[in-house]
């Protein structure tokens, strides 16, 4: 063993261990800054929406239309904040199962041992749970092609 194989491998493991178990994802840092990012554009989106329904209303002399202009602004800010939400907490996650992935491979490397072996062998209860499924589902379209064949012949007979 090198000098400092044994020094890489303390600090590599507990580190590979850790994305394994709880991968951190882009930080708590990092996703608090965007979903403040994305708050502030829908903001500043909105306040320039109302800011010209009420100088129309100025301009033209006729108020009525503001309030339904401010209420659907107010909807769509809402819309598009919560996608926004939605669309870094998936990203979030989509690095996290990266995370976790690279350290499974990492590990793997070091250890000389196979653990994608391991993994696929428990990925084979997914595979069957999947055949499952698409038999379930073959087995419910067989079912509805014969109702849809004996509508056909029902709408026929009426017909003739």
């Amino acid at each position: 063993m090198k000098k400092n194989q044994g020094a890489d491998r303390s600090t590599l493991f507990p580190f590979l261990g850790s994305e394994l178990n709880n991968p951190q994802g882009f930080g708590s840092d990092a996703v608090a800054k965007m979903l403040t990012q994305g708050g502030e554009a829908v903001s500043g989106a909105t306040g320039a929406a109302n800011e010209s329904a009420q100088l129309q209303a100025s301009r033209t002399g006729n108020s009525a239309a503001v309030p339904g202009i401010i209420d659907s602004t107010a909807r769509s800010a809402m819309k598009q904040q919560s996608d926004n939400a939605l669309n870094v907490n998936i990203k979030n996650a989509m690095l996290k199962n990266e995370q976790q992935q690279d350290a499974a491979k990492a590990l793997q490397g070091i250890y000389g041992e196979d653990v994608g072996g391991a993994l696929k062998a428990m990925g084979l209860q997914n595979e069957s749970l999947g055949e499952n499924a698409a038999a379930s589902k073959a087995a419910d379209d067989a079912e509805l092609g014969w109702g849809k064949l004996g509508l056909q012949a029902a709408a026929g007979a009426a017909l003739g």
